[in-house]
């Protein structure tokens, strides 16, 4: 087989600009319409305390839902991302996306949507989306120069928390939209349709945006009649990490970080349902607007760190420490969480959080996609999301199950100070902050080999 790899694609970065334009609109109205699913459950299907427990295990279902297809399908994303055109599997995944969503317009509308069917869409959606995230992380470099790596990361993340900013307005706003309108709309008393509606048309525009772009693959072609090998894919990804200690000493600690803080949305929805009901209702709010309120923080935060991250470009050399600095200030925040039984502490916790992670994610993206070939970063990066966030089902599994005994707040506390404890190791560890140190990374694989 051969092996075509460009270094960066002439006016990459205009090409770059245009795909996070589109990307980022897509973004939005998928956020709008998570709030609005997650404002069904909490408001419409589990109203009453004594549903606390079935709550729970709802809210772990669908966190569970959105985060096992990655690690299932990830072998399988990574390995189509280099072996195929990256332009064409967005496109693909796109146009899936439209179509569960128009699926999921059309049974509001009709009043035939039921939790199943919900759930199944989510899991289709989800399917869509670990294919196209894994083209679309892996195109970066294929359109960018090492050094813009992180200040495109950090435009990303930007795009993730302004979505989180915006959504919870936007889905009220227009979920309440039929019912002020003295004519009615189509004859809608809710606007959750409407909603669905929205984010159909938002991934047919990024389609379409898409249609009209070029973005370079590293495709390996293989002999004529051969077949793609997903395992043998895997093992090559994994070797590559596995062989050089350093990266993977990170991939682990970044797995047990993500058990510890990757629920936070769990923790928002719980904590403010029953650790925080009292001081909540105390300032006079219900459960939505408490619960607005700290998502809103959260995506402030995420907000004002990929701001800082896209206009600084992030550190160029030595981003380990843009990569756990960052991380333990997340651990320490998500403890506090866990001991506050205070709205606005709690949300000075959330937005000191959500400051941190786009600090830290795009550090961690430049460190991955300068230290792998751009051939190999779809089976590399595979690797990265399977090991990486297989603790992340686990996390929310045991988190919702805690939580159907114990009060929410003890249980994500505790899960801060291990995750302290985590951090305060890799910052301590020699071999963890070697892991750019490429001549190093391949002086480890050649010896193991």
């Amino acid at each position: 087989m051969t092996t075509d790899t460009p270094v960066a694609a002439p006016g990459g970065w205009r090409t770059f600009l245009t795909l996070w334009a589109s990307q980022s609109l897509s973004l939005l109205a998928t956020n709008v319409a998570w709030f609005a699913i997650t404002i069904y459950f909490t408001t419409v299907v589990y109203t009453a305390d004594s549903q606390r427990a079935q709550l729970a295990l709802m809210v772990g279902a669908l966190g569970l839902l959105t985060s096992l297809p990655q690690i299932v399908l990830a072998p399988f994303a990574g390995s189509f991302t280099d072996r195929y055109s990256r332009r064409t599997i967005m496109l693909s995944c796109d146009a899936l996306s439209a179509v569960v969503s128009l699926l999921i317009t059309l049974m509001i509308w009709s009043g035939s949507l039921n939790v199943p069917l919900l759930l199944l869409g989510v899991v289709l959606g989800r399917v869509a989306a670990v294919f196209h995230e894994s083209a679309f992380e892996a195109s970066y470099a294929m359109l960018l120069p090492d050094h813009q790596l992180a200040r495109a990361s950090g435009m990303m993340q930007t795009t993730y928390s302004a979505g989180a900013i915006a959504a919870p307005a936007l889905a009220a706003l227009i979920i309440a939209l039929p019912k002020h309108l003295s004519s009615g709309l189509w004859g809608l008393k809710s606007g959750t349709a409407l909603v669905m509606a929205l984010d159909t048309l938002s991934f047919v525009v990024a389609a379409l945006v898409l249609f009209m772009l070029v973005i370079p693959s590293p495709q390996e072609r293989p002999r004529p009649g051969a077949k793609t090998d997903f395992w043998a894919d895997f093992k090559l990804g994994w070797h590559y990490v596995s062989r050089r200690r350093p990266l993977l000493l990170l991939l682990l600690t970044l797995t047990t970080i993500n058990f510890a803080t990757a629920g936070v949305n769990l923790y928002e929805t719980l904590l403010a349902r029953f650790t925080l009901d009292a001081d909540i209702a105390q300032r006079g709010m219900n459960f939505e607007t408490g619960y607005a309120l700290m998502t809103t923080v959260t995506g402030v935060g995420t907000l004002g760190g990929g701001l800082i991250v896209s206009a600084w470009g992030g550190l160029k050399r030595r981003r380990i420490y843009g990569l756990l600095g960052p991380l333990l200030i997340q651990a320490l925040a998500v403890m506090v969480m866990g001991l506050s039984r205070s709205l606005p502490l709690t949300c000075a916790a959330l937005l000191v959080f959500g400051l941190a992670f786009p600090i830290a994610g795009s550090h961690s993206a430049a460190i991955w996609m300068s230290q792998v070939p751009r051939e190999f970063q779809g089976r590399v990066f595979s690797v990265r999301m399977v090991v990486g966030r297989s603790s992340i089902p686990i996390s929310m599994v045991m988190f919702s199950v805690l939580s159907t005994r114990f009060a929410p707040g003890p249980v994500v506390a505790v899960l801060g100070v291990g995750a302290v404890a985590v951090m305060l190791w890799s910052l301590l560890s020699p071999q963890v902050r070697r892991v750019e140190d490429k001549l190093y990374l391949d002086e480890l694989a050649a010896r193991a080999s």
